[in-house]
């Protein structure tokens, strides 16, 4: 067998797939042919090489590592002692068969030399045997010899670890020690292993634990892993707690016990320190918006018939972004620190205060005091105060307040009551400058200016919101260019009161008429991301495409809700892709790029929606972080028959991709349109011809069709 480098052959649970290296000495081209062609009929692939004397032997074990020879005992051009003798020094570990017409003449040369196997030469069958018995040996011991570097790169990857682990690591064979890292000398107070040479590990273990000890070793012999906590004896005598994890191993191949030990004091207040620093915002020292939630969700949660009612206000800064921009992010940043002070003062009485957003504070309060009072108090003490950190600034911050309140009958949710505070601050902060809005079921919000119809509609959408009387919609989007992953885009159907399904055509509006397409992103966002995180977990790679409209883009508490939605489902960011609008953001283009740009460092991507003209929004682009381009519906209208829409599509999606965009066809209607993308070379494809929005999410099922 003849290779350049044997560790680099491919390895294979089929040595038949990897081709025999067959070098044959001594014998006539037929003949080895004859070999050869026995091992392709026994279903093994073979390479092979022949030498008809001892110079051209020579030439070939010079240039290759021969594997596996046939030496040929009756020709009188090669010595068959020599031919051995040359293999043997080239490659001391080679097999070598040895044919002959009278096999029995040659057994003690076979013997004396150690070959493998001695075969009457005509039998053809019979070599093509042995031959593939040794290809498989030599594959065998290929293998083995990769997995013993293997082994012997983990035991060094594995004592470095253990030298290096900040948790105390020994190694115990019947009481004694083997082996420790330095972590375990400190945790006992020894300077160096050698001071634990004849020491019983015993000795180090108090005298009220030893029993339980004992036993925690056995158990381990017996079951392979324990874990309990002893008193432990350091070397100045002085105790501590500590929970030991037994668990078999082995040091050079004597079997023992490792034992790694955590002192639980140190522990525990390391991850008192944790959760300190977790759950409360390090400028203002409230709690963090995540802390917060989960608060309000344990206190909503547990009402009963005894418990107090509790409310939410909700205060916004509301021209903070002029002020950070006025007077620079570390003076409007110290102003914020300046309001948190003056909130904790007037609130002191409160339940929780927390720091929800970049400029928003949340304040939960029970039935002790009034809370409409405590929202007064706040906005009257901040009017009032000085803001050092501004003083030299030509504006003064101003304030929106949202109220409301959760009864003990009531059934909402957390964050529905989040969202009804969220809605009473924006028509707080629509009616003015430093007002206070109370949230009122009966008016939830102003519809007086809409039409009856369209007033109906806000309030099926306000029930929506409160009762998840909101449904989603799947449509796949199907790569073109090998895309392994499951894309769909997520749309929204609103249920009336008899089950049926309202298209967004005719919610929308109303929607954005009375200030509720925020509310409904964020009812988008966190369902979508729910369903997304559950075929997550069963193994899917789906992706998810959802819109945020110009109410969501604009919202500035947003982002940290799709950061606290991703948190709870514990999905991640590179499941996502953000869709806008391209008048959406060229209407909102400073919120929109602020927006996505924290979009991107949660690793979300994002796409533009209905691109029709590529110079009319070259521009736009050139001003966000744009990953997807979603082509405009408008651009399939008789794409199949019209060669200058096709010539138009075409020059689009060219220039989009050499700009660095990926490409969606959306609207795709008909066969024939399909056969066009698939040459005009689109990324994507979306559309009815391929399947309708669905509640359901079946990938596998979509390709049959």
């Amino acid at each position: 067998m003849l290779a350049t480098d044997p560790d680099s052959l491919p390895l294979s649970g089929d040595a038949s797939e990897t081709p025999v290296e067959l070098l044959v000495v001594g014998c006539e081209l037929g003949v080895a042919d004859g070999f050869a062609n026995a091992l392709r009929n026994q279903g093994q692939a073979a390479h092979l090489k022949t030498a008809a004397s001892i110079e051209s032997l020579q030439q070939l074990l010079g240039s290759d590592c021969a594997e596996l020879v046939v030496i040929n005992a009756d020709t009188d051009a090669i010595s068959t002692i020599e031919a051995i003798g040359k293999v043997r020094v080239q490659n001391p570990a080679a097999s070598i068969i040895l044919v002959s017409t009278k096999p029995a003449d040659m057994r003690s040369i076979a013997i004396d030399h150690g070959l493998q196997d001695l075969i009457d030469i005509a039998d053809e069958d019979h070599i093509a045997l042995a031959v593939r018995r040794e290809h498989q040996t030599l594959m065998l011991r290929r293998e083995n010899k990769r997995l013993k570097r293997q082994l012997d790169e983990v035991d060094e990857r594995s004592n470095l670890l253990v030298q290096s682990s900040r948790d105390a690591i020994a190694y115990v064979h019947e009481g004694m020690y083997l082996n420790t890292n330095q972590a375990y000398l400190d945790l006992f107070g020894y300077e160096s292993v050698d001071e634990l040479d004849g020491l019983p590990m015993m000795d180090m273990i108090d005298g009220e634990s030893r029993s339980r000890f004992k036993a925690a070793l056995r158990t381990v012999d017996d079951s392979g892993k324990h874990a309990e906590e002893f008193g432990c004896v350091t070397a100045e005598g002085k105790t501590f707690q500590a929970r030991m994890e037994f668990s078999a191993a082995s040091i050079d191949g004597e079997h023992c016990t490792q034992i790694l030990i955590r002192d639980q004091s140190q522990s525990l207040a390391l991850q008192k320190r944790i959760e300190e620093l977790t759950s409360k915002d390090p400028q203002t020292g409230f709690f963090s918006r995540q802390s917060f939630m989960e608060r309000l969700e344990a206190v909503v949660g547990t009402r009963d018939s005894d418990a107090h009612e509790y409310a939410l206000v909700q205060l916004s800064i509301t021209n903070y972004p002029t002020i950070r921009e006025t007077c620079g992010f570390d003076c409007a940043e110290r102003m914020l620190t300046e309001a948190a002070g003056i909130l904790a003062v007037s609130a002191s009485r409160a339940h929780t205060l927390a720091r929800f957003g970049d400029h928003d504070f949340m304040i939960l309060c029970d039935d002790e005091e009034p809370v409409l009072e405590i929202a007064e108090r706040c906005l009257h003490n901040l009017r009032a105060h000085a803001f050092k950190s501004i003083k030299d600034a030509p504006l003064k911050p101003t304030y929106s307040i949202g109220v409301t309140r959760a009864e003990k009958s009531s059934e909402l949710t957390a964050h529905e009551l989040i969202n009804r505070s969220c809605r009473a601050t924006g028509i707080a902060r629509s009616e003015g400058e430093n007002r206070v809005t109370f949230y009122n079921d009966e008016i939830p919000g102003d519809t007086s200016h809409l039409a009856e119809a369209d007033a109906a509609v806000v309030r099926l959408i306000d029930n929506a919101l409160a009762n998840d009387g909101f449904r989603l919609k799947y449509q796949p989007i199907v790569s073109l260019q090998g895309d392994t992953r499951e894309n769909y885009s997520v749309y929204l159907r609103l249920v009336d009161e008899s089950g049926n399904e309202v298209i967004p055509d005719e919610f929308l509006s109303p929607a954005r008429d009375a200030s509720r397409l925020a509310e409904v992103d964020r009812w988008v966002v966190r369902n979508a991301i729910r369903e997304l995180a559950s075929h997550r977990r069963d193994g899917k790679k789906i992706i998810f495409y959802i819109i945020l409209s110009r109410a969501g883009i604009e919202d500035d508490s947003m982002l940290l809700w799709i950061v606290d939605c991703l948190r709870e489902f514990r999905a991640k960011g590179s499941w996502l892709v953000f869709q806008f609008r391209e008048n959406d953001l060229r209407h909102s283009l400073g919120p929109a790029r602020e927006l996505i740009n924290g979009l991107r460092k949660i690793n979300c991507r994002i796409a533009v929606n209905n691109f029709s003209e590529y110079d009319s929004v070259d521009a736009l682009l050139q001003h966000l972080s744009v990953d997807v381009v979603k082509l405009s519906p408008e651009l399939m209208r008789g794409l199949a028959t019209d060669t200058a829409q096709q010539d138009k599509m075409s020059e689009i999606n060219r220039r989009l991709q050499e700009a660095g965009y990926k490409t969606i066809a959306s609207g795709v209607e008909d066969a024939n349109s399909l056969a066009i993308l698939w040459n005009v070379g689109v990324n994507y494809i979306q559309g009815y011809f391929l399947q309708e929005p669905s509640s359901t999410i079946s990938f596998e099922e979509q390709h049959e069709s």
